[in-house]
């Protein structure tokens, strides 16, 4: 069983959100919601929950400001949210979970299932670690996503890495690797299509199904259809996007 608290100002939304809990992950028990993020307060210290869904727009304070408050929190948080990219943005690079609204069934219950796993190995029990819960409210602070940073972790470190220094990204079924400078390489049970969203925006290119690369870390296109990098790596690039990419790097 997992405890959980809902924190949405929309009565229809929670509603909604209960009900499809109800249906498609029968585990979580909803033990309050509230409206505000001064109720909201009042009801973790109460319930302590495992798991909070936040909607992250709300009169009088918006989701992060409730996180600001705390200061440190002890639980998983799945926030829930409308059309806030800049939020978004700031969700995804802190590797935290978001839904859409309206709440489908499908994406409600893949985020369930990735809590259930962190708490299995032991991450939800304590909470996103303090460093990484502080990286979170920096990046929503940012006024642009280009100062954000992405968390990514290794064992059980917090890492914060400029996305200027990730040279390509490279998809093995649902996880990601990401490579960095001087060999690092980190292993992201992230998609390559949620890196896709989060960073063609800031200069990469998406060059083959299995790869993304930062235009900036690309030296030339070579005739066998390859992208070839400055450290002397070559990453294929899909017929398909042979054009693509071949503009991109002319403009």
């Amino acid at each position: 069983m997992v405890t959980a608290v809902i924190v949405d100002d929309e009565a229809k939304a929670r509603e909604a959100l209960r009900l499809i809990l109800m249906r498609d992950a029968p585990e979580v028990q909803v033990l309050a919601e509230g409206t505000s993020v001064e109720e909201a307060k009042l009801l973790i210290a109460h319930h302590a929950p495992q798991l909070l869904f936040l909607d992250v727009q709300m009169p009088g304070g918006d989701g992060f400001e409730l996180l600001k408050e705390l200061g440190t929190w002890d639980f998983d948080v799945i926030f829930i949210t409308g059309s806030n990219q800049h939020a978004i943005q700031a969700i995804r690079f802190s590797a935290l979970d978001y839904i859409m609204k309206p709440v489908l069934g499908n994406e409600l219950r893949a985020a369930i299932d990735r809590h259930n796993l962190s708490r299995r190995s032991g991450i939800a029990k304590r909470g996103l670690a303090p460093d990484a819960q502080q990286q979170l409210l920096h990046n929503i602070a940012q006024p642009d996503e280009r100062t954000m940073k992405l968390t990514l972790t290794s064992g059980d470190r917090s890492y914060f890495v400029d996305p200027s220094e990730v040279i390509w990204c490279e998809a093995e079924v649902n996880y990601t690797n990401l490579h960095l400078g001087n060999e690092r390489r980190f292993v992201s049970a992230r998609t390559l299509k949620d890196y896709d969203d989060m960073l063609t925006p800031l200069g990469f290119l998406r060059t083959h199904r299995s790869y993304l690369v930062n235009r900036a870390h690309i030296d030339h296109l070579d005739r066998s259809g390859f992208v070839v990098l400055r450290n002397g790596k070559r990453v294929e690039v899909a017929s398909r996007r042979k054009d693509d990419v071949a503009r991109a790097l002319a403009g």
